[in-house]
Formats: structure tokens, C-alpha cells, sequence
């Protein structure tokens, strides 16, 4: 009895020494590949000199692999795609623990979790507008084993012609092994919605960098830039959901407001007004019982609200037979709760409301419609944050409706919750044909994204003395 216990000590014992020994020898090798992406980077942008460090890669060593994946970066403002070779350095553990270097990021992959150690040099710099994208790629196919290296530059080859892309988005598709690393940086550096596609059969990753066009705004029914809850299985139209970015109205909001603070008031909010002017409300309440036609039939009408605007009754635009437009613009909330917004003999595109980043919208509950567009998305994460208009106390989305609602024309927002199943949302067919401006031509909006600097890096990696 007193022998097998002790074998029995002993085998655990040396278990846990291996063991030990095994995570020693990984954070070794994690701290060195960490300090090799930094001297990779280093002799990316440096011809002149050779760099060196001393490699822990244990006793099997590492291998360097050529062309094991490629970066691809394509955007309507490019004349061609850019595609952008890229190499590995891999280190294998005893216990099958694999760490990457690839393209200046450090992974750290187990079974299939990976895990990044260092991020590639990838920024976005915000004063310039600038999206840098400097890729390093090794050359030659070698093996390395622990001791100093040598990393030296070969070539480099930029892409100068391809570096203005004023308002237009930027998409970065990387096929790699590693695409749940580039996932995950993704995802950390630019939140969920930067990922717009993943194909675990190719091991690909697709993101997209900057807005999209404003051309493209209303020609989904609902555009999120963060998430869509489609709660109680509304009837939602198919192929109305889109994840995508677009431009904050902020600025241009509040340089409206500061223009017409002192223009006219709204004579009335139950009966017909005069369009082809602009209005000017702190804040915009329609009871149940009122009705405000806007006659828009003489040209396009604009309302300004640096408030909340709250409609329980009727919201007409009546454009005569005409294209003219009614745009409402506000720095505060959308409430309508009952209340009924529409159309007279028109399109969706001729009734637009226009909310701020903090813009909170309710539809519901209790029997309203809305027939027209709604624009008022954000760049930062909407998060858990509490609809303030919605009165049910249960939605955490910058947009919800529930409750007998008939939604028909187009939503660019953070989020949407369509929370009952007797939501009604459908896309109005014609606003594709439409050409709606977001704004008057007077103002403009600083664009997200206006350069592109890529750069491919060749650097070459050699055991010295060798």
C-alpha cells in the first residue's frame, strides 16, 4: 500500500514539474514574439539597419512560413482592389498551444480559441482622418531555433495613388489561419459592427472601415450600426435589415439651430400651415386630438426643434402632387405614442425626421403608424441604455416600437427593437429612386475617413552564425 501511494505521489509530482516546465518555456516564447513583432516593425521602416535580438523558441524551434495568407483592401473610392501578401512565424507547444506572428500581430491560438497578444499597426488618426495600414510580411521559408536573429529589411512597396478616399468606406478582408485572431482585434479595437462578414470555411474575415455612402441611406428599410431585436417575431419585410455605419447630423444640427433660432414659429398644431419656409420650436407637441397638415405643395418645408417633439395626434405632409419634402430636425426626442404620421398621395421620402446621436425614438405602444424616414444614427456603442421615451420600461434600444404600429419607408439608427408581434415594418419601394438630400446644401459634414496609407513590407529573419 505505502509503495503504490508513493508511485502514485511521485507520477503526479513529475506531472506537475512538466506541466510547469511546459508554461515556463510558452511565456518565454510569448514575451519574445511579442519583442520580435516590435523589432519586425522596426526594420519595416528602417533599410539601413540590421536588427537583432536574441529568439527563445525552445528546443523545436520555430518556423518561418512565406505567403500563408493575404490582406485584401477594396473601396469604391480605389480603381483596383490592393492585395497584400502575408507570411507566419509559428512556435508549437507539447501541448499543441500555437503562437503566430503574422503581419505584425502576435496570436496565441488553443484548440479554437485565439487569443491576441499584440495588436498588428493598424490606427486611424482621427485629426487627419487617416487610416494607416502598414503591413509586414516575412520572406524565405527557414526553420529558427532559440539564439539571435537577424531582421533586416528587403522591400517596400506603397500605394500612394490609392490614398485619397473621401467619403467612402474602406473594406479590409483578411484570409488567414488566424481569422479568429483578426476577429477578435477587430472587435476590440472598433466594436461588433466593424465586422461585417466571417467564412469559417475559408478562414476569412471581412470589416469595414468608415461610413457608408450616404447615397446608400435609405436603400434598406432599416440600417443598425449596432444591433436589431426583432423580439416577438414582428412582421418585419425580408431583406429589410442591414448592419452599417452612417454619419452623426450633430454638427449640422446644432449650426441649424444657431442659424434659426430666431426664425418663425409654428403659427399652429391643429390645423393646415404654410411650407416652403423653415420653422423654428423648442420643443414640438401634438395631442391626441390635434391635427398639423403642412402644406408643402409650394416648395420644401423644414421644422427645427431644439427639444423634444412629442406627436399623440396627426403629423401630415401634404405635397400637392408634388415632389417637395417636409424635413424635421431635433436635438431631442421622437415620441409617438398613438399618434399617426404620414404621407398625402407621396412617398416615404417626402416626410423625413432627423434626430442626434442621443436622439431617443418611441412608436407605441398603442395604435400609431409612420409613413416616412427616420435618420438619426450614431458612432458610439448604444449599450444598455435605457429608452427614455418609450414608456413600457422595457427597451433598451436608441429606437423601439410595439404595439399596433404600421411602419412603412426606412430607419437609419444605433439600434432597433421591434418589441410585439403586432409591429407592421415595410420599405418603401420607391425611396430607391429617390435622391434625398440629409441636409441643405449649405451645410456639410466633416467626412470620417478621407486618406488611406497602405504599405506591404518584405522583412527577412535568419538564425546568425548560420
Amino acid at each position: 500500500m505505502v509503495a503504490t501511494v508513493s508511485t502514485g505521489l511521485f507520477l503526479v509530482a513529475g506531472e506537475t514539474v512538466t506541466s510547469l516546465e511546459q508554461s515556463s518555456e510558452q511565456e518565454r516564447v510569448e514575451t519574445a514574439f511579442v519583442e520580435l513583432s516590435q523589432q519586425m516593425s522596426t526594420a519595416s521602416s528602417n533599410a539601413d539597419v540590421l536588427q537583432s535580438m536574441d529568439l527563445e523558441v525552445g528546443n523545436d524551434g520555430a518556423i518561418v512560413k512565406k505567403e500563408t495568407g493575404n490582406i485584401t483592401v477594396s473601396s469604391d473610392a480605389l480603381d483596383d482592389d490592393i492585395n497584400l501578401t502575408i507570411g507566419t512565424i509559428e512556435y508549437e507547444g507539447e501541448d499543441g498551444t500555437i503562437l503566430a506572428y503574422q503581419a505584425g500581430s502576435v496570436f496565441r491560438e488553443t484548440g479554437n480559441e485565439t487569443r491576441v497578444l499584440s495588436s498588428p499597426p493598424i490606427y486611424y488618426e482621427r485629426t487627419t482622418e487617416t487610416l494607416t495600414l502598414p503591413v509586414v510580411t516575412v520572406s524565405g521559408e527557414q526553420d529558427l531555433g532559440t539564439g539571435s536573429v537577424g531582421i533586416s529589411h528587403e522591400e517596400t512597396e506603397t500605394f500612394r495613388e490609392s490614398s485619397v478616399v473621401e467619403n467612402e468606406s474602406v473594406t479590409i478582408t483578411v484570409q488567414s489561419e488566424y481569422y479568429r485572431g483578426w476577429e477578435s482585434y477587430f472587435e476590440q479595437q472598433a466594436g461588433d459592427t466593424v465586422v461585417r462578414n466571417i467564412d469559417h470555411d475559408t478562414q476569412t474575415v471581412e470589416v469595414q472601415v468608415g461610413y457608408l455612402s450616404v447615397d446608400e441611406a435609405f436603400e434598406d428599410g432599416i440600417v443598425v450600426s449596432e444591433n436589431f431585436d426583432d423580439f416577438d417575431n414582428a412582421d418585419v419585410e425580408d431583406g429589410t435589415v442591414r448592419e452599417g455605419a452612417m454619419p452623426e447630423l450633430d454638427p449640422i444640427i446644432e449650426e441649424m439651430i444657431d442659424d434659426h433660432e430666431d426664425d418663425d414659429s409654428l403659427p399652429t398644431t391643429d390645423g393646415t400651415i404654410a411650407g416652403n419656409k423653415t420653422y423654428f420650436e423648442d420643443e414640438i407637441t401634438i395631442d391626441s386630438e390635434d391635427e398639423l397638415v403642412v402644406d408643402t405643395s409650394a416648395g420644401n418645408t423644414t421644422i427645427i426643434a431644439d427639444g423634444n417633439t412629442s406627436i399623440e395626434g396627426e403629423l401630415v405632409a401634404d405635397p400637392g402632387g408634388t415632389d417637395h419634402e417636409l424635413r424635421m430636425y431635433t436635438t431631442g426626442h421622437f415620441d409617438i405614442e398613438g399618434g399617426n404620421i404620414s404621407v398625402t398621395d407621396g412617398n416615404a421620402g417626402q416626410l423625413q425626421l432627423y434626430g442626434t446621436s442621443d436622439t431617443h425614438v418611441g412608436i407605441g405602444p398603442g395604435k400609431s403608424s409612420f409613413h416616412g424616414t427616420i435618420y438619426a444614427p450614431r458612432d458610439e456603442p448604444w449599450g444598455d441604455t435605457e429608452n427614455e421615451v418609450f414608456h413600457q420600461g422595457q427597451c433598451s434600444e436608441q429606437v423601439c416600437m410595439q404595439s399596433n404600429v404600421d411602419f412603412t419607408g426606412a430607419l437609419i439608427a444605433s439600434s432597433a427593437n421591434v418589441h410585439s408581434a403586432s409591429v407592421n415594418f415595410e420599405y418603401d419601394d420607391e425611396l430607391e429612386n429617390n435622391d434625398i438630400d440629409l441636409y441643405p446644401e449649405t451645410y456639410s459634414l466633416p467626412p470620417q475617413l478621407t486618406y488611406l496609407n497602405v504599405a506591404h513590407h518584405e522583412v527577412n529573419i535568419d538564425n546568425r552564425g548560420r
